[in-house]
């Protein structure tokens, strides 16, 4: 035999694991509701929801930028100070540029930071830091 054979013999479907995520098998709990309970989904829905018009929601928050390393130092949430610990990933945001009353000019960080991976976004227009994303 080759080398996947494990792979080949390994059991997708063991007997009592329920498949459905949405239903009730003999009992247990359904999939979605056990995913609804772990600490990176409570943590990732940390932000307010937005206004209902299904954007994301932003708080503005203080940050204190790094110059020499050209990303945010720290930040300031619901009252506590995190500090960076690294730049995970940076872009930006460039939307209606034609229309100055719609135009979106950001400059994105995901940053990791004690309790998580957080999104930060600077505003260009507003001249503002916002909080955009809890992912983690």
């Amino acid at each position: 035999m080759g080398r996947n054979t494990d792979i080949k013999r390994f059991d997708a479907h063991p007997p009592g694991r329920q498949q459905d995520l949405f239903s009730s098998v003999q009992g247990k709990t359904p999939i979605v509701l056990e995913l609804l309970g772990t600490p990176w989904i409570r943590r990732g829905s940390d932000l307010p929801f937005g206004d209902g018009s299904g954007r994301r929601a932003e708080v503005v928050v203080e940050v204190v930028w790094d110059g020499e390393r050209g990303r945010p130092a720290s930040f300031v949430y619901k009252g506590k100070r995190h500090a960076v610990d690294t730049l995970v990933q940076c872009w930006a945001i460039e939307r209606g540029w034609w229309d100055r009353t719609s135009a979106v000019s950001r400059r994105c960080f995901r940053v990791l930071a004690r309790g998580g991976v957080w999104d930060l976004a600077y505003d260009r227009s507003r001249e503002e830091w916002l909080l955009v994303g809890v992912v983690d």
